[in-house]
């Protein structure tokens, strides 16, 4: 299994996000396929969807049923074709050169991504590509951009080899990629302050915080790449004391989960996620692999916290507007007694009769005031 690496945080003081739908946001969602109307319709529920075609018409669609998109793009990567309006193959000053002279290869090349090659944020050429890029799919109404794969090549040798000159000279490719991001989110400003720039490096990174509104944590406790639940409770927690007090601050987390490759019934492993996700203070995704399973979910919309996650005898609880989410030890159950008042579960669908539960371990649970 995949482990937290120990990393020492520097908080960094954020200023509160301008758009205030992204603050008031609890999940959202993505959708890589066909964006036919049906599939539109299916989105009302969520508040904002990632990987909207840049197609006028479709996003005007979304609109008028009050859900927001963000276009998909990547920065790090680009195939031997066109792609984003653009021919790597005609721009050989854009690829990363690597310390021997050849050129930068994409981590993903010889899976999903046959001969993508790296680009260099720090590349004239290639920065001016990439404002005039962002400009074409804010102009098409979108409501900001997801920008995958925030993980650059961090040194490249272009000036060395007579490949290309750097803007930023005697700098790596770590500063002049948040360089990029911080034109890119100006740009995007330009067409208001609701409009949103998010990055996802797989794991957020300090180095984008205050370059762009926030960040994914990708493979958040379930994923496609195990069969096993990702992230153990104690990285659970690392990520909320890591991450928890910049959301609060401003610089929300969406945390994507796969559901549907455990043992675990699909319906306890999203209402796991999205406990936790909620516990901590992010957004919380899963990319509609949990939408035949545990749409309720997405139409939950529980306020603001009212207080910090406390921790008692085998769980967690966070108290929030309308309801209180509870999540319990993955090592062993818990019995919750909840303040006076009449409750519904969520996950049963049900009222309670009783204000004490039994939990048993590695669940994750939502009670609405009723």
């Amino acid at each position: 299994m995949k482990t937290l690496a120990a990393v020492t945080f520097t908080f960094i003081i954020v200023s509160c996000c301008s758009a205030g739908w992204l603050q008031d946001a609890e999940t959202c969602n993505g959708w890589y396929k066909r964006w036919t109307d049906e599939a539109v319709k299916d989105m009302r529920d969520t508040p904002f969807v990632i990987g909207v075609p840049l197609d006028r018409e479709v996003i005007e669609k979304a609109h008028k049923q009050g859900t927001k998109v963000l276009a998909y793009v990547t920065f790090y990567q680009m195939p031997p074709h066109e792609y984003q309006r653009a021919d790597l193959a005609k721009h050989p000053d854009w690829n990363v050169i690597k310390s021997d002279g050849s050129i930068g290869v994409s981590i993903f090349e010889g899976t999903e991504n046959t001969g993508w090659k790296t680009v260099c944020p720090n590349s004239p050429g290639f920065r001016d590509y990439a404002l005039e890029y962002t400009k074409y799919m804010m102009d098409l109404g979108v409501d900001g951009l997801f920008i995958d794969n925030a993980h650059p090549d961090v040194h490249c040798e272009g000036p060395k080899f007579n490949r290309h000159r750097h803007i930023y000279k005697d700098k790596d490719n770590t500063y002049a990629y948040r360089k990029l991001l911080e034109a890119v989110r100006y740009r995007v400003k330009r067409y208001g302050d609701d409009k949103v720039v998010f990055v996802n490096g797989g794991y957020p990174n300090q180095a984008w915080v205050g370059a762009c509104d926030g960040q994914m944590l990708e493979s958040y406790i379930c994923t496609w790449a195990s069969k096993v639940r990702w992230h153990s409770e104690s990285q659970v927690l690392n990520f909320q004391r890591a991450w928890g007090p910049i959301a609060d601050q401003g610089h929300p987390l969406i945390a994507l989960s796969y559901i549907g490759h455990t043992p675990n019934p699909p319906r306890e492993d999203a209402f796991y996620c999205y406990a936790w996700a909620r516990l901590s203070g992010f957004i919380w995704a899963d990319w509609f692999s949990a939408k035949d399973t545990a749409r309720d979910l997405y139409k939950l919309r529980l306020g603001k916290a009212t207080g910090p996650m406390k921790a008692g005898d085998g769980y967690h609880m966070r108290d929030f507007e309308k309801g209180i989410v509870v999540v319990s030890s993955e090592s062993r159950s818990a019995r919750v007694t909840l303040p006076k008042g009449k409750w519904r579960d969520v996950f049963a669908g049900k009222d309670l009769s009783s204000n004490t539960v039994t939990l048993d371990k590695g669940v994750g649970r939502v009670y609405l005031r009723k």
